[in-house]
């Protein structure tokens, strides 16, 4: 092909593949389509001996590529482990299989045999999610209600700021994951959204434990 036409060609199909990108509403394919069209720009700046625009141009095809890879890793399914699927299930399906997987990775998981994991009256520095065993709610010599898997333990606590209103005693063996909540509060700054839904989450455990106590009265 004549130097001239080649030229002709790499600055024409550069600029229209940019245009399409533009026009694109998936940032996954604007990122592959402008990655195209700036080699392609810079190409014919490099026939044009401009070494300046070919670099600039070379610099933007790294960060979309830079950027694409991670959009691709951000958008490869995620896979739970069983019990982490249970979980997921039973609670959380209003949060993306992503945003389940970074909030369980905040946790920290534990284990109690007969320990009191909540006292009366304390600032509660963790919020609980039990994974298996029992726990009882005690408030004096009141059994106000016993906690299975799939239940919270200081949710109210997380929620108000408040000090615990009852004790909460393991029942024998007990596996759990506790959350911290200060460290959960940062996700007002880190991520807002998934704050907002874990909250919802939880009121929605506090109403059922309300429904099952005005129940047993």
């Amino acid at each position: 092909m004549n130097p001239d036409l080649t030229q002709v060609f790499l600055i024409n199909v550069g600029y229209m593949l940019m245009l399409v990108g533009l026009l694109m509403r998936d940032i996954l394919w604007l990122r592959i389509l402008l990655i195209f069209s700036q080699s392609l720009v810079g190409s014919y700046a490099l026939l044009r001996g401009d070494n300046n625009m070919a670099a600039w141009n070379f610099v933007f095809v790294g960060i979309n590529v830079a950027r694409t890879v991670r959009l691709l890793n951000e958008r490869r399914p995620i896979h739970l482990a069983r019990d982490q699927e249970q979980i997921y299930k039973q609670l959380f399906l209003s949060m993306t299989r992503r945003e389940f997987l970074f909030l369980w990775e905040m946790g920290n998981p534990g284990r109690s045999d007969g320990a009191q994991l909540v006292r009366e009256g304390e600032l509660q520095r963790d919020l609980v999610l039990l994974l298996s065993g029992e726990v009882v709610v005690r408030k004096g010599d009141q059994e106000l209600a016993r906690l299975q898997r799939g239940k919270f333990v200081a949710e109210m606590s997380f929620i108000s700021g408040e000090p615990a209103s009852a004790n909460v005693i393991a029942d024998g063996r007990v596996e759990y994951i506790a959350w911290p909540q200060d460290k959960l509060r940062t996700l007002q700054q880190l991520n807002p959204a998934l704050l907002v839904k874990l909250q919802h989450i939880l009121g929605r455990d506090l109403t059922s434990k309300v429904k099952a106590a005005s129940q047993r009265g």
